[in-house]
């Protein structure tokens, strides 16, 4: 019977390495969780409430070793849909945490959340375009926007949406993404919302990415 070759002294280390990681993590995660609840308790879903939440997630995202890309690898499944990782979801789907990966390239289309959001950014360049609608919504299924604004999430920053706010993302440059997404509601509970069609002035229900995982 051939025996398994023992693991190199390397090997071993990185397996501790990503091992410590892991468990360092699940404590930062663990205690940036409880701060938001906190926070939303407190003040509600308000901008102020969500620009603190941000603040802390930046801090988070700072801590660049507790998320080693061999962690959290951008695969795509048959569809297309890069891996988002879950770090953290309460019981009743409520702040959920995920880790976010793309490459560059990525664009996906004016959509809402319809649940708050915070976006910041652990490595690479992601781009956010904001709309307001400009017809009366009195169509279903036409829906026309205008462009409101413009923000880079990049390390150090971050965005802040309000459950009916619409924005469309791409990655720019030439590094991978790893973004820190926080939601009040679970990505694959929310059910309503809507992705739009600029050229068309349509719009349409956007289900979940559907390759959700849960973070080793």
């Amino acid at each position: 019977m051939s025996k398994t070759p023992p693991l190199s002294a390397q090997a071993i280390a990185a397996s501790l390495s990503l091992a410590d990681a892991q468990a360092a993590r699940r404590q930062a995660v663990s205690r940036v969780i409880a701060e938001i609840r906190r926070i939303e308790t407190a003040q509600g879903a308000t901008l102020p409430a969500l620009e603190a939440i941000k603040q802390a997630l930046l801090k988070l995202a700072a801590q660049r070793e507790l998320f080693p890309p061999a962690s959290f690898p951008r695969e795509r499944d048959a569809q297309g849909y890069d891996a988002i990782y879950r770090l953290s979801e309460d019981p009743d789907h409520r702040f959920a945490l995920y880790l976010s990966t793309a490459r560059p390239g990525k664009k996906v289309p004016p959509h809402n959340h319809t649940t708050w959001a915070v976006i910041v950014a652990v490595q690479g360049n992601e781009e956010n375009f904001f709309y307001e609608r400009s017809d009366d919504g009195s169509q279903p299924g036409r829906g026309t926007l205008r462009l409101t604004g413009e923000a880079v999430v990049s390390p150090g920053t971050g965005v802040i949406l309000m459950p009916e706010d619409i924005h469309h993302i791409q990655v720019t440059g030439t590094e991978d993404t790893l973004h820190l997404h926080m939601y009040g509601l679970a990505l694959d509970h929310l059910h309503s919302r809507v992705t739009y069609n600029l050229d068309a002035g349509t719009y349409k229900v956007f289900p979940a990415n559907p390759n959700i995982r849960d973070a080793r």
